[in-house]
């Protein structure tokens, strides 16, 4: 990921969310499976929607 580009500018998938927050896969699965969280769901090709992106990152934190 580039310096200037920030995690909420595309679409991610969950190894690029857990290589975000430095954690492991199943940890990442475990956080967004919360019940704050619960509503966010795969997009076409396993991708997190830009929207879904900036709830994760609101909920886990920078």
């Amino acid at each position: 990921m580039n310096t200037t580009e920030k995690i909420t500018d595309k679409p991610r998938t969950l190894s690029e969310l857990a290589n975000y927050y430095t954690v492991s896969l199943k940890t990442m699965k475990k956080w967004l499976s919360c019940q704050t969280l619960s509503d966010i769901k795969f997009i076409k090709g396993n991708y997190y929607s830009i929207n879904d992106v900036k709830k994760i990152v609101n909920h886990l934190g920078e």
